[in-house]
């Protein structure tokens, strides 16, 4: 699936965290420009992963992100934008909890 083919009525928003953000590796191309893995339908276990070529310089591990799934396949996702769903279910919460809680201990 392209972008050029993106109907938003068959995709739904769901919490993802990005799993890693390298340079893609060109050196012809920008430095923002990352293979990003991110992991989504964070209540599922275990959570599906997407993987994404795209231009996003402050794309980090670890940073919450938004991802559009559709809705006859799961398999088919992309990025849609940083940041944290407002209707976090149970599992996806305790999820987010666990990881910036580790995330915190790893700073101590």
């Amino acid at each position: 699936m392209k972008y050029e083919d993106y109907n938003e009525d068959n995709f739904n928003e769901v919490q993802g965290l990005i799993m890693s953000a390298v340079p893609d590796g060109d050196p012809f191309n920008s430095s923002s420009i990352k293979n990003i893995r991110y992991q989504y339908n964070l209540d599922k276990s275990p959570p599906l992963i997407g993987f994404e070529n795209i231009n996003m310089f402050e794309a980090q591990r670890g940073y919450p992100l938004i991802v559009l799934v559709h809705k006859e396949d799961e398999s088919i996702s992309f990025y849609g934008r940083v940041g944290i769903l407002d209707s976090l279910n149970g599992k996806e919460k305790s999820f987010l909890k666990k990881h910036f809680q580790g995330e915190l201990e790893k700073m101590e």
